[in-house]
């Protein structure tokens, strides 16, 4: 999956945030019973930001100003953790 691909798809998340995981800075959500995931601090920011209104663009564009970081530098990175959310089923790209 690339950028150019995804850019104006909007990611809806799924799953409920539980709690920060007891050692670490991970994060614990849960979609259900038996399928609980913990997710490091930037793949829980971005999988919050999965809105359903929100585009892959516009999620890129608001880490960047938020990070401070050049948005070509941040773009594969981002759909990098998408395509690993969505393969977890934590997001519906």
């Amino acid at each position: 999956m690339n950028f150019l691909d995804v850019k104006d798809r909007k990611p809806q998340k799924s799953g409920e945030f539980i709690d920060k995981a007891e050692e670490g800075d991970n994060y614990i959500i849960k979609l259900s019973e038996d399928k609980v995931y913990e997710v490091a601090p930037i793949a829980y920011y971005i999988w919050a930001m999965c809105d359903g209104e929100k585009t892959v663009n516009d999620i890129v564009e608001e880490v960047s100003k938020e990070a401070n970081i050049e948005f070509d530098q941040l773009k594969d990175p981002i759909v990098q953790v998408l395509e690993q959310l969505q393969q977890a089923t934590l997001i519906t790209l």
